[in-house]
């Protein structure tokens, strides 16, 4: 008979999306193991739920041993190098064979960090009487996919179709950050269970100053106005149209700014590097994440563009971190927040025409929102994710068949 699970073990199944920032080797901070969602994540799992058992298993085809293992923070992180095909396909025999293993020992809930890749096709195919989670954080699925490509795409989003079919039955719950992306699920399996969900904010770095102290360290001048964009200048995210919209201000107000976070010049992504840069407006780089909270605070508004048919990307994390610094909000994303008082902390424009009225709003009404930090906390901090999520988890604990 099979042995009964020893303990309450979480496996989160991830891939090394981003080589070009992510370590070969150990390093003294612990970064190659940690870096990415993956890592946070796992981390945070564990950081509330201390009874469970957390690992973060990692496929990368791009590190210079087979295997490395290591803990940090409670967590064991075990990577694997692996065969990979370049936005195609990837394979670890060592991971699979060592999964098989676990599964059979202690029948761990699985967690694959991505939902229309083909690490979740394997899991699913392989383990499919497992307890199986997928998270979804933007990628696009190969329903929606499959309307917008051409040429061998369009037959990799069909044949992806087919499979997805076949295997999402077997997903458990998915966690996803997007309404929209929902009937994309319901098209593989009509009976899919899904919960809104997010990362969370790490309110530990967003930490609580005025604004005229942000404005003094951040050297802003303290009679203009600032719109804040933090990520990359791409066009999921509209960039152009976010530029083009700030120079029509400027043009009534020139004490208006736009401050840009994130960006990086000679990136393939940064699409309107070039644009932003011509148009005057304030190029910072990268920002350490415990350092961001006080170019949040010091904005008078934070703008996200997410119009396109093509975005998928939920709140995103950016805005939540503006409202947890007190800092309110433009953006047709907030129509996923989880609250129920969008209305008192966002602007939710669904034209670029209402984006322009929006950002006016704001600027001349600071006043009428109100509660953002506290409703960010109550709904998206690591706590009150962790809280949403640990009932699904201790229902799927509580239903293993072994």
């Amino acid at each position: 008979m099979p042995a009964e699970p020893n303990n309450k073990k979480i496996i989160l199944m991830c891939h090394n999306y981003e080589p070009e920032y992510t370590l070969k080797e150990p390093d003294p901070a612990n970064r190659f193991f940690t870096y990415g969602f993956g890592g946070n994540l796992g981390k945070n799992i564990k950081l509330h739920n201390p009874d469970y058992d957390v690992e973060v298993w990692r496929l990368d085809g791009h590190i210079n041993r087979n295997y490395y293992e290591g803990n940090v923070n409670g967590v064991r992180f075990k990577i694997f190098k692996s065969f990979r095909v370049d936005n195609l396909f990837e394979y670890s025999f060592k991971y699979f064979r060592e999964l098989k293993k676990e599964v059979k020992q202690n029948d761990p809930i699985l967690i694959l960090l991505h939902t229309h890749y083909w690490l979740a096709y394997l899991a699913l195919f392989k383990f499919k009487s497992s307890k199986i989670i997928t998270t979804h954080h933007g990628e696009w699925s190969p329903f929606f996919r499959i309307k917008i490509m051409s040429g061998l795409r369009k037959l990799k989003a069909r044949i992806e179709m087919v499979i997805e079919k076949r295997l999402f039955k077997y997903i458990d719950c998915i966690f996803t950050i997007e309404k929209n992306q929902v009937p994309y699920f319901k098209m593989a399996f009509p009976g899919i269970r899904y919960i809104m969900w997010s990362s969370g904010v790490n309110f530990d770095s967003m930490k609580i100053i005025s604004k005229t102290e942000a404005r003094k360290i951040t050297d802003w001048d303290l009679n203009k106005k600032y719109i804040i964009y933090v990520g990359k200048l791409y066009k999921l995210k509209q960039a152009d149209d976010l530029i083009k919209m700030w120079l029509e201000i400027k043009k009534e107000r020139p004490e208006v700014e736009l401050a840009v976070i994130g960006c990086v010049p000679n990136d393939p992504w940064e699409e309107f590097y070039d644009m932003a840069k011509d148009s005057g407006a304030i190029l910072i780089g990268r920002v350490l994440n415990s350092e961001l909270y006080k170019y949040l605070t010091a904005a008078d508004v934070c703008v996200l563009f997410a119009l396109r048919d093509d975005y998928f990307g939920g709140t995103g994390i950016a805005t939540l971190e503006a409202l947890a610094c007190r800092t309110p909000v433009v953006s047709y994303a907030m129509r996923n927040y989880i609250g129920n008082n969008p209305g008192d902390i966002a602007e939710v424009p669904d034209t670029v025409k209402k984006y322009k009225e929006a950002v006016l709003k704001v600027l001349d009404n600071p006043g009428i929102f109100k509660n953002m930090r506290e409703s960010v906390f109550e709904h998206y901090s690591h706590e009150s994710i962790n809280k949403r999520v640990r009932p699904v988890l201790e229902e799927l604990f509580a239903s293993r068949k072994n």
